[in-house]
């Protein structure tokens, strides 16, 4: 493979062009800046006496100083660690425990929650200061890196909605790998813009299209905070092309008053995953708008670039996730180790140069998840005839009431085409009498009640597989990444339960 020091080429191609614009502190940095500040940076970490292997955790908003440390890390061979600073104190102290930092850098805003922790920290320092390191330090000589392939370039800490996070090991091979998948399905070139909303500590926030649009020297727009109106202002202020957005964010945005104004004749496509991209989102805005929402799936333990839904294909086969993107190979295995037929359930594998090595201090894990190369991510999938994937939920998620397997996303689906629903998630708990039962927390809309929703399911779900408890709420629960919080509805449940009692 060659270089991987995607700034270096762009600074010595394009060192004019903008690489990043913060729309927060009005920053602008080219390409050749990226590359000066990335050079002066690893140089004063040597100085701290850093070397390879070294992790740096972060606990800030993403940012331009976040791009440059990703420069820096890649060069010196050091391991960047996005902290989640959304995470309770002690969930955060886990994750420093775990990754070992020698050095923690963190933001203004987050300065308080450092302060908070009651563990034995390495050296601190604050965002401000670096950015002075690399602005106003000279560097004494210059010098060539080799950034390699197998080297680990971020620790990438899974959300932990069911278990303890996980910290995913991901390599710069990896990066290269899903830049490419990326780029080849949506066609991005240099002429390409975004708009980035997502945190810094999750895989979306880097590989969906940070860092393929640094490999193809495109422009990335940076803001610390969603807003729906502000972001949909963005988008149409720099003729952004390209977006990655949560459906629950575009759900946000398509009820502002500002979406029935604004013109996005430059948007390309907008990317979307995480959670089930409805029939309803995906009609409203190409309806209202002419902008293709295209459905993907992927994972911190590969890519995250696995599957895309392609923009021909998103009405006539709403719901599915798509095809496998190039080079990797995809296979679905059933419970019993058979590949599955057409249409039959099994679990999704993987395999690439898109697949983690594995997660940081946990073999055990390791192990479980890979196996001959294949990662089993855990996820449960159809394939149709013509090839199309459809999830099914998690295999973890799966329940047996009454001999009969049932596959939560199933019903969740089922419900989302109720009139009377505007949200829903269906778990499963333990029952006395089946062993295991559905539970579906639900979000009607405004003038419909419980009696609308247990109609509809009498009449369009047959008996097994109807939720024993149906739980109304105001909303449905989300972590910090977007995705539906199961540990939150189990809370609810356990609220609903009690009440029963009483």
């Amino acid at each position: 493979m060659g270089t991987l020091d995607w700034i270096a080429k762009w600074a010595d191609y394009t060192p004019n062009k903008v690489a990043v614009t913060s729309f927060d502190s009005e920053e602008k940095y080219t390409y050749k800046d990226l590359d000066a500040y990335a050079n002066k940076l690893v140089e004063k970490f040597e100085s701290f006496g850093l070397q390879e292997g070294d992790r740096i955790a972060v606990l800030a908003e993403h940012s331009l100083h976040y791009i440059v440390l990703f420069c820096a890390c890649q060069r010196s061979g050091m391991i960047l660690v996005p902290l989640n600073y959304r995470l309770s104190l002690s969930d955060l102290q886990a994750l420093i425990v775990d990754c070992n930092p020698s050095l923690l850098l963190f933001s203004e805003t987050q300065k308080e929650k450092l302060e908070e922790l009651a563990i034995p920290l390495p050296k601190t320092i604050h965002l401000d200061v670096i950015k002075y390191y690399y602005k106003n330090d000279v560097v004494v000589k210059s010098k060539t890196y080799h950034i390699k392939e197998k080297n680990p370039i971020f620790i990438f800490y899974t959300s932990g909605t069911t278990a303890k996070p996980k910290g995913v090991i991901y390599t710069n091979g990896m990066m290269f790998w899903n830049s490419l998948n990326t780029s080849m399905q949506l066609g991005i070139t240099f002429r390409d813009s975004t708009i980035n909303t997502l945190p810094p500590y999750h895989t979306s926030g880097w590989n969906i299209f940070i860092t393929p649009l640094l490999h193809k020297g495109a422009h990335i727009g940076m803001v610390e905070k969603f807003d729906s109106e502000r972001v949909l202002c963005l988008l149409e202020l720099y003729e952004t092309t390209l977006f990655m957005a949560l459906p629950t964010m575009l759900g946000m945005m398509q009820k502002t008053e500002v979406f029935k104004r604004v013109n996005l004749e430059k948007l390309r496509f907008i990317i979307s995953g995480g959670e089930t991209v409805s029939s309803s989102l995906l009609k409203h805005w190409k309806q209202e708008k002419n902008i293709t929402i295209r459905p993907g799936y992927g994972l911190t333990e590969a890519g995250p670039s696995i599957t895309s839904l392609h923009h021909e294909a998103v009405m006539s086969k709403s719901g599915s996730i798509g095809k496998p993107n190039f080079y990797l190979k995809t296979k679905i295995v059933t419970a019993s180790g058979k590949r599955a037929r057409v249409n039959e359930v099994g679990e999704l594998c993987i395999k690439g140069n898109i697949v983690t090595p594995g997660y940081w201090n946990n073999s055990v894990e390791t192990k479980s998840k890979i196996k001959n190369n294949w990662l089993y991510t855990g996820d449960l999938v159809v394939k149709d005839k013509d090839g199309f994937l459809y999830l099914k939920g998690r295999k973890d998620d799966m329940y047996i009431s009454g001999g009969e397997n049932i596959h939560p996303q199933e019903i969740t689906s089922k419900l989302l085409m109720c009139n009377s629903v505007l949200k829903a998630a269906v778990l499963s708990v333990s029952d006395p009498v089946w062993g295991q039962c559905g539970v579906a927390f639900v979000v009607v809309k405004e003038g419909k009640n419980l009696n609308d929703i247990l109609a509809f399911v009498k009449d369009n779900l047959v008996s097994f597989k109807r939720p024993k408890h149906i739980i109304l709420l105001e909303d449905i629960p989300l972590t910090s990444v977007g995705k539906i919080s199961r540990k939150k509805l189990l809370a609810c449940y356990k609220v609903y339960k009690d009440n029963l009692k009483s």
